[in-house]
């Protein structure tokens, strides 16, 4: 780390330094509070600034975004699944594209900011990218190339909360009665479940346990990788009727086979829950209601039980939330109380 220091003639200079040999650099401007007060807040970036020009070579402790980057990606991939990785390098790859060829130690927190105002992506898209960009400049820091974290001071977008979306009890009860084979026990079996679409393919006979009435979900499929579940814990979750009674019914379609409950049309295993989320698509095209996906059946799911008072602690074990702050914010949709019980409760009241 630079300095900044008087000269006896009133110059400032920028004392550092370079591969183990001090160099006492002049900026060659008379020294005032003002200079002295800047040159403090930028003494790195101005002392690499004054060696690269006086010497004609970049220090070797200067290295571009992408450089260190791809460094640092490659050392703790190990910390991430194989799935995970690849996000993480396709963020990284875009993230090049704005900040691949800067100087580490020339990215400023007006960069980012110019990057998240005008990159097109939507508020939780950046803060995942974010996630990998404070991943690099974090460890920079911890190596002494920067000296402060551009991207603490730069806040995340707003993000906008939309009402969220879920199938109706009415969408539900279409749903189900306009689909058939495997599909219907698909929507019958997860509207009650509530798995994530990555749980529910890499769903096996043998987690199935009709006499407890009990699941375990241990396992999730992403892109034919089998791997732990998003929160890297296993759960056992409780079997609903109407879920054991879609099972039951799935059972007779591939139980003898005793492996995956639900296959594709050539009895493999899916490698992602697409093509269950486009029959589900087409669907609702039919049914003349707004499309959704596997994870809106998801959301469906948790709304239906909070609706029916289920305790909470119990739906976040169910749906493998940890916290009721993204439950709520994220899975739940609008939830009609029965009108009439507070109608019940208003005819007792006596007034006057």
């Amino acid at each position: 780390m630079a300095k900044v220091t008087v000269n006896k003639y009133g110059i400032i200079i920028l004392d550092g330094t370079v591969d183990g040999k001090r160099h006492r650099l002049t900026t060659g401007k008379k020294s005032s509070k003002r200079l002295l007060d800047w040159y403090e807040r930028h003494v790195d970036d101005e002392f690499f600034k004054l060696y690269e020009s006086k010497h004609g070579i970049k220090s070797k402790q200067t290295m571009t975004f992408e450089e260190y980057g791809t460094y640092i990606l490659d050392i703790t991939k190990n910390n991430r699944n194989e799935f995970s990785q690849r996000e993480v390098l396709q963020q990284f790859n875009k993230l090049c594209n704005t900040f691949g060829d800067m100087d580490l130690s020339y990215i400023k927190a007006s960069h980012i900011m110019k990057w998240q105002n005008e990159c097109g992506f939507a508020p939780k898209t950046i803060q995942n990218y974010r996630g990998t960009l404070n991943l690099i400049l974090k460890m920079a820091l911890y190596d002494e190339i920067i000296t402060k974290n551009p991207l603490e001071v730069v806040k995340p977008p707003t993000k906008v909360h939309k009402e969220v979306f879920i199938f109706t009890q009415d969408d539900m009860k279409l749903l189900i009665d306009k689909s058939n084979g495997q599909l219907r026990n698909v929507l019958m079996f997860n509207f009650f479940a509530g798995l994530r679409g990555s749980e529910l393919i890499a769903l096996r006979w043998n987690d199935i346990d009709f006499n407890s009435n009990t699941i375990r979900i241990d396992t999730r499929i992403r892109d034919g990788v089998e791997d732990v579940t998003k929160s890297k814990r296993v759960r056992i979750i409780d079997m609903l009727p109407q879920a054991k009674k879609a099972l039951k019914q799935q059972r007779l379609l591939t139980g003898l086979k005793d492996d995956y409950v639900f296959v594709t049309q050539y009895g493999t295993p899916y490698k992602t829950p697409k093509v269950i989320t486009e029959l589900l698509k087409q669907l609702c095209i039919d049914c003349g209601i707004k499309v959704g996906t596997m994870h809106t059946i998801r959301k469906s799911c948790n709304t239906l039980l909070k609706q029916y008072g289920m305790p909470q602690d119990w739906i976040l074990d169910q749906l493998g939330h940890v916290e009721d702050g993204v439950n709520r914010e994220y899975y739940t949709g609008k939830i009609k109380p029965d009108m009439s019980k507070i109608g019940r409760v208003l005819a007792e009241l006596k007034f006057g």
